[in-house]
């Protein structure tokens, strides 16, 4: 296996070493593209990195499987959870393994999938109908992580939902609310990434700013959406989520990542919000697949080029340097075989 393992803080290095089927229940998978993100960027970035390898979002071939089946077989594309839950925590023991307490999570405290082949376990894999955009399967954590918000704050038809940030994350929670016949306000700083929503069919989009508040209060007629969702990535002040709120309304932040700016809960106690956090789509991704079979969620809007392997570390660098600049990261998607 040749992967690239965070050697120190915003550093790479190549490393190769041999992987091997652990059982009946794992598969050996060839990873075939693997997106590194502005999260898996962030790891890299922290000031004391997870000496591991990066990177949450792939997909993959099967290789190697100790047992075929009808499902699982020599030669399946398969999209991957990065998301496993440890088997030994209170919760898990208990029957509960979506409130696993220790997850393990690819690029964050397991090895993630910068690498050419992984030895994965046959609940970690997924394969998608032929008629699946295999580039749309390559986002396979971020509607899972959606699915968890739209349990979480229990959307209802017709409730309007605020989502501040408008990444391709934000993106496919506000698509999903859609889906489940809610409706979406997104919310972000930059006018690049709120063209790209409005083209992934989301009509109300806000630039946040001294009018956001009132733009929202007018939309939902004055009552103020009771279900908001910041994602942890964008650059917006979490206090803003806190602000449109109705009283007693249901905030989520939701994402892969810490949320960078902190934030006074003076608003939040005054109006007794309630406060979840969703870090992860445990349990969600054969969901997940069916609704990228069905074109439930769009990304074709946030492809971006393929690049080759040869130029992983050099491409990184420039994403480190992005980030160190606090400048926008863009996604960098590598074509692993070759």
């Amino acid at each position: 296996m040749i992967g690239w393992q965070i050697a120190e803080r915003g550093k790479l290095t190549k490393i190769n070493k041999i992987e091997q089927l652990e059982g009946i229940d794992s598969v050996k998978v060839k990873i075939t593209k693997t997106l590194i993100t502005e999260d898996d960027v962030a790891s890299i970035m922290d000031e004391k990195p997870p000496l591991l390898i990066p990177g949450r979002m792939a997909i993959g071939q099967i290789t190697e499987i100790p047992y075929e089946s009808e499902y699982l077989k020599k030669g399946t594309k398969v999209g991957i959870s990065a998301v496993r839950n440890c088997g030994k925590c209170n919760n898990c023991l208990r029957g509960k393994p979506e409130k696993c307490s220790d997850m393990f999570v690819a690029g964050k405290n397991v090895d993630g999938f910068l690498k050419d082949f992984a030895v994965l376990s046959t609940s970690d894999v997924f394969p998608f109908p032929k008629n699946t955009d295999e580039n749309d399967v390559l986002y396979l954590e971020y509607v899972s992580l959606a699915l968890s918000v739209i349990d979480r704050l229990k959307i209802e038809k017709g409730q309007h939902v605020a989502i501040i940030g408008a990444s391709a994350l934000g993106s496919a929670i506000a698509q999903l609310v859609i889906y489940y016949q809610g409706v979406p306000i997104l919310i972000d700083d930059d006018d690049d990434n709120l063209m790209l929503a409005k083209k992934s069919g989301i009509y109300y989009t806000i630039k946040s700013g001294a009018k956001a508040e009132k733009e929202i209060s007018s939309i939902t007629g004055g009552r103020m959406p009771d279900k908001v969702v910041f994602v942890t990535g964008s650059d917006i002040s979490p206090e803003m989520a806190f602000k449109i709120s109705a009283p007693f309304g249901n905030v989520a932040f939701a994402g892969f990542s810490e949320v960078r700016a902190r934030s006074a809960f003076n608003v939040a106690l005054d109006k007794q919000l309630t406060c979840n956090f969703v870090t992860c789509g445990y349990g969600n991704a054969e969901t997940a697949i069916n609704l990228l079979a069905n074109k439930a969620i769009d990304f074709t809007n946030y492809y971006v080029p393929l690049t080759k392997m040869d130029k992983v570390e050099q491409n990184i660098q420039k994403m480190c340097d992005a980030y160190e600049k606090k400048e926008k990261v863009a996604d960098l998607l590598i074509d692993m075989l070759g």
